[in-house]
């Protein structure tokens, strides 16, 4: 009970993130994201959609602030998971692997 709380204020604090993300104030969305995933690995399992979601976020959050490495990390970690868990064909799991392909793009091509 006493988690509860905190992951309830947690799926508030996913929702604000959004909004900062969406009004371009990066750092305080990954702030508040790195705090909800924090959350979620408290309480929920390694492939909890919520989680994975939150973690999704969090990457892309990440590559936002140009934190490439974590980005990469993070989404190769949720793309793991969905693919031991989701059907090839899921569209969580797609999103994921579509999200990690592009950003490796993007770094093949800034590397050019």
């Amino acid at each position: 009970m006493g988690s509860e709380p905190s992951f309830t204020m947690a799926i508030t604090i996913h929702a604000l993130a959004g909004a900062y993300r969406a009004n371009g104030q990066i750092k305080n969305a990954v702030e508040l994201l790195e705090h909800v995933v924090k959350v979620k690995e408290a309480n929920l399992a390694d492939n909890h959609p919520s989680r994975l979601a939150s973690q999704h976020d969090l990457a892309i959050a990440y590559q936002a602030d140009g934190q490439i490495k974590d980005t990469v990390e993070l989404l190769e970690q949720v793309v793991k998971v969905h693919k031991a868990n989701l059907a090839e064909n899921h569209p969580d799991h797609l999103v994921s692997q579509r999200a990690l392909a592009h950003i490796r793009q993007t770094e093949e091509r800034n590397m050019s």
